[in-house]
């Protein structure tokens, strides 16, 4: 009898902690949402009115649930600035944070990785980033050919991105010619 109340209970906090994953995944979008409608024009948010598309572009890099800190990167796209030029819309990862339950989410910036890593990927053609785990993710985004015109590359790459801890810096530390 123990031992299957326990088992129920493992069950329950497990289900529970992911069902509180999902709610936060669901508020950080809506938070991104909202502050990409007061920075962007033309985003990927404005196709549809559910949300619930975008909830596989939320990865959850850090979460607590004693504490309640929490931090997501968010994959997502627009015209930041509203330019409306041929070449300036584009893709970002925002990273989406809280410190505490007490606190709210608030969008840290648009590039989740680090300047470091903003300078060797193109964001402006990601096709895709997956999580591999809390430190890790693959990333596939196009470059230019020495004679590609704007918005036609012609390189596709897979990167690796990663980092040896929660404090440590993001750095790209594979990059994988596709075609």
């Amino acid at each position: 009898m123990k031992k299957i109340l326990l088992t129920l209970a493992a069950l329950f906090t497990s289900y529970t902690y992911a069902d509180n994953e999902l709610i936060e995944k669901a508020t950080v979008l809506g938070i991104l949402k909202k502050y990409s409608e007061t920075v962007a024009c033309s985003t990927n948010f404005e196709e549809q009115e559910s949300l619930e598309p975008f909830l596989k572009n939320v990865y959850t890099v850090e979460r607590d649930p004693d504490t309640g800190a929490a931090t997501y990167y968010i994959l997502w796209e627009g015209d930041m600035g509203c330019p409306g030029g041929s070449g300036t819309y584009s893709y970002f990862v925002s990273e989406v944070s809280r410190y505490s339950k007490n606190r709210p989410f608030l969008v840290q910036n648009n590039e989740a990785f680090g300047e470091g890593v903003a300078r060797e990927v193109n964001p402006r053609f990601i096709e895709s980033l997956k999580k591999v785990d809390t430190n890790k993710f693959t990333l596939i985004s196009s470059e230019f050919a020495e004679n590609d015109s704007n918005n036609f590359p012609s390189i596709k790459y897979e990167y690796i991105i990663q980092r040896k801890g929660q404090w440590a810096p993001w750095i790209v530390a594979k990059k994988n010619l596709i075609q």
